[in-house]
């Protein structure tokens, strides 16, 4: 379905919310060859205090006077570069964000807080 962008300026205003901003930016990270999943981000004893949010998250989404600043928390898989996995976590995450939400991605930052090293399989 192609979409004609006359007809998004004319729809009115649209609030697309973090979590649906999370979701894209998760996705579009875990498609990257070398991901080999999402890692939670480090617990904060601001958010304790506050009980901001219940559970830890993957990706947070920072927006602030229109400036979109996405983290993403990932574990590469052994064997992989990490620089060339988290530019090309960068990349996917900020076209995915932009493409589907039309709103401007200023930064991404990829934290890689896991190297996943698969078990050998026991030989008998």
């Amino acid at each position: 379905m192609q979409i004609n962008k006359d007809s998004i300026k004319k729809c009115g205003g649209v609030v697309i919310s973090s979590e649906v901003i999370s979701s894209i930016a998760a996705n579009a990270a875990k498609d990257i060859e070398g991901v080999a999943g999402l890692s939670t981000a480090p617990v904060q004893i601001k958010g304790m205090l506050n009980k901001v949010s219940g559970k830890p998250s993957s990706v947070v989404v920072t927006n602030k006077n229109s400036d979109l600043v996405i983290t993403v928390y990932i574990s590469v898989m052994k064997g992989y570069n990490i620089q060339t996995v988290s530019c090309e976590v960068q990349s996917a995450v900020k076209n995915a964000v932009q493409n589907m939400t039309g709103k401007v991605v200023n930064k991404v930052n990829v934290s890689v807080s896991d190297l996943f090293i698969a078990e050998e399989p026991v030989k008998e």
